[in-house]
């Protein structure tokens, strides 16, 4: 399977540091870059990937389109398409839009960055013209990465808020917590780690567990205690109404 990446920004690049972690030789692997010829040569010495200047997509498997949204449909129009899987990361285009120019379906991914470390959690908004050959390899490819969900029209604005997204909310949430530890005398370093490790063991338990958040919540936070009374004090500041509002304008489309 050879895999030609358009594109060599953090996505295109947390891609291919995932591929190739789950086993995918980086010889197969050929990525191009239009604006910053630096950056694609500095990613191709790092990973051993392939480069090209003139690509022929007829030539590759696999096309993975991860520039900027606004160049992608004239990309796709300047292109000689035969029977690739058309993979776009770019957000707010649809399988549609890319469909009207290419005759051998498409398929809309939202991944996250999380995908560099094989622990991703990637939307698959597939076309009409895709073929169950193709989808089931799509759907191959990102789960090498983490995990896939398949979405629409619909639902792929809320999922590209909630998993395209959060990470960076998530940041935002290690970055207040840190200084509470630094402060007390831990240096910044490991103050993260213990925030982070502490965050990942819990995303461990949620994806093993069915009970409701409230239980496990309940699970840790005695009455009382000093989870009970942080608690009370993350829900006196309104937490939820804020993830709420902050994922809702993050799915706005009318951008």
């Amino acid at each position: 399977m050879k895999i030609l990446m358009v594109g060599a920004g953090s996505m295109s690049e947390s891609l291919v540091k995932g591929w190739l972690d789950s086993g995918i030789s980086p010889q197969t692997i050929t990525m191009t870059n239009r604006t910053d010829r630096t950056r694609l040569f500095a990613l191709a010495e790092q990973y051993g990937v392939r480069t090209t200047a003139e690509e022929q997509v007829e030539q590759f498997d696999v096309v993975v389109l991860a520039m900027q949204p606004d160049g992608v449909l004239d990309y796709i129009k300047q292109k000689t398409w035969t029977d690739q899987l058309v993979v776009s990361v770019a957000a707010h285009i649809t399988p549609a839009d890319i469909e009207a120019h290419v005759s051998c379906g498409a398929v809309c991914a939202m991944p996250n960055t999380p995908v560099a470390f094989r622990t991703g959690m990637t939307g698959l908004w597939f076309g009409d013209l895709i073929s169950d050959q193709k989808r089931q390899q799509a759907t191959a490819l990102f789960e090498r990465v983490g995990q896939t969900v398949e979405t629409n029209a619909t639902t792929m604005p809320y999922l590209m808020a909630a998993a395209g997204c959060s990470p960076a909310f998530f940041y935002e949430i290690v970055g207040a917590m840190t200084p509470v530890l630094t402060k007390a005398g831990f240096d910044a370093s490991s103050a993260r780690r213990i925030i982070a490790q502490a965050m990942k063991g819990s995303a461990e338990l949620l994806l093993h567990e069915e009970r409701p958040t409230e239980e496990l919540i309940d699970d840790v936070a005695a009455p009382g205690g000093p989870t009970d009374r942080g608690v009370r004090v993350l829900r006196e500041h309104h937490l939820a109404q804020a993830i709420y509002a902050a994922l809702m304008e993050s799915a706005r489309e009318d951008h």
